[in-house]
């Protein structure tokens, strides 16, 4: 697992402690209005799905991270999260499973309202494109976005996806879009540190 360092921000895989901040995050009204479709969560809708998102980053070799913002002191600000998933992967709890396809691989950003509008999104999303294609060696990676949510719209052209269609499912008309390497904005002054390099030293 890595850690990754951009100018304003620390990128960490989650971690058994994060069960608060991501129920928080998951209860805040922007986000449920925005994202979870007015339902909020449970305590134990969150811990299921801190679980879920631990065990996706042990048989995949990556998942969502933790997005953090840097300050001068030790503190870091719990922004969200924003990372890769794999679509349509089935969790198994057995440890050697991997994806059966690497390539079939989405964006997935969640951020506080509080975090929203500042360009983080786009920072975080640059970095874990650039992590997939630098060390993954995936092909592409795929988003998926409601047609009025026109801020996620806007992040993901900054990131270097472009418009490929659009896929109607159980939650309606999602906007499918892509990125590859050729189309990949860099991420200005990305860091990558092994995960069990950097524990103990502020970033959790």
């Amino acid at each position: 697992m890595h850690i990754l360092e951009t100018p304003r921000l620390i990128l960490r895989p989650p971690s058994q402690s994060d069960q608060l901040l991501l129920h928080g995050l998951h209860s805040d009204p922007f986000v449920v209005n925005a994202i979870r479709d007015g339902d909020y969560p449970t305590i134990e809708q969150s811990k299921a799905a801190l679980v879920q998102f631990i065990n996706h980053w042990q048989h995949n070799r990556f998942g969502l991270w933790m997005v953090f913002v840097k300050d001068e002191g030790q503190a870091r600000k719990f922004a969200g999260y924003c990372g890769l998933m794999c679509i349509g992967t089935y969790l198994s709890e057995d440890p050697n499973y991997v994806s059966a396809d690497p390539n079939n691989v989405e964006i997935i950003t969640c951020l506080h309202l509080a975090a929203s509008g500042k360009g983080i999104g786009v920072e975080a999303g640059r970095a874990v494109v650039q992590f997939a294609f630098d060390y993954l060696k995936v092909e592409k990676v795929i988003g998926f976005i409601r047609p009025k949510n026109t801020r996620s719209l806007i992040k993901n052209l900054k990131i270097g996806l472009f418009y490929v269609g659009d896929t109607i499912g159980e939650k309606g008309t999602r906007r499918r879009f892509e990125v590859s390497p050729m189309t990949a904005v860099k991420a200005d002054g990305l860091l990558v540190y092994d995960y069990n390099d950097q524990e103990g030293i502020g970033y959790h």
